[in-house]
């Protein structure tokens, strides 16, 4: 279904969880994205990245408001499916099915600590390799070289974590070019490693955790959480316009 101009697959975090290890052993070139406010307004503002994101693959509904919009139109109890929890949701089912994972994205630290989180948290989780790319443009950031070591690794699913829009482009082209399904996770390898704080379970449930992270990074969030969101509700308003 169509939330402001962008297809929003409407699934719960069970069904993408499955959906997504289906498409990994299949190797069928499928990038999954989950799509927030600030996506919406971005692909608003950019037909370029709207095109992107309803060219192929999958987008899940991350941001509450963009889940409570799918749920709405599709009769549905519950469609969010916040990318952190649908990380960990498919590292643990993935041990069942033998799945390879490859981290892509933020620094070395952040990836040496996550590759030890996950160990603990999920023995015999199979990681096939972990790259942090020099800082770049999406385009330098899929350099033959850089996903020739992606391939090299024979992973099933590469979990790319660049902040949005980058990160969008970049998974989309590196499963177009090397057959894998891509998963584009945002600030997930940081969550689960520990280097940026998780809201309280409590802020979660009650539709809070965008507070928490403009509380937490202020200065770099104000804008998704300022002007995006009044931005996202003129688009939705002009959605529901347009409708009657």
């Amino acid at each position: 279904m169509s939330i402001g101009g962008v297809s929003i697959a409407p699934a719960s975090l069970d069904q993408a969880v499955q959906d997504a290890l289906e498409h990994a052993h299949r190797h069928d070139s499928t990038c999954l994205r989950f799509t927030n406010t600030w996506c919406i307004v971005l692909a608003d503002r950019n037909p370029g990245y709207k095109a992107l994101l309803n060219a192929s693959g999958e987008n899940f509904a991350d941001g509450r408001p963009v889940a409570d919009a799918v749920a709405k139109k599709g009769g549905m109890d519950d469609a969010h499916v916040r990318g952190p929890s649908f990380f960990e949701a498919v590292l643990d089912r993935g041990r069942l099915t033998g799945t390879r994972h490859f981290f892509y994205g933020a620094d070395d630290e952040t990836l040496a600590r996550l590759v030890t989180v996950i160990n603990q948290r999920y023995p015999g989780a199979i990681i096939a390799g972990r790259l942090a790319p020099p800082f770049g443009t999406a385009e330098e950031l899929c350099a033959p070289e850089l996903l020739e070591r992606i391939a090299i690794a024979k992973p099933d699913l590469v979990w790319v974590g660049l902040g949005t829009p980058k990160q969008d482009i970049v998974a989309t082209r590196i499963a177009e070019d090397l057959g894998l399904t891509t998963a584009a996770v945002g600030a997930a390898f940081d969550f689960v490693a520990g280097t940026k704080s998780v809201a309280p379970l409590w802020m979660r449930r009650a539709k809070l955790e965008w507070a928490f992270r403009f509380l937490s990074e202020p200065q770099r969030l104000w804008r998704r959480y300022t002007v995006g969101i009044y931005e996202y509700e003129r688009i939705m308003w002009r959605e529901r316009h347009r409708v009657a």
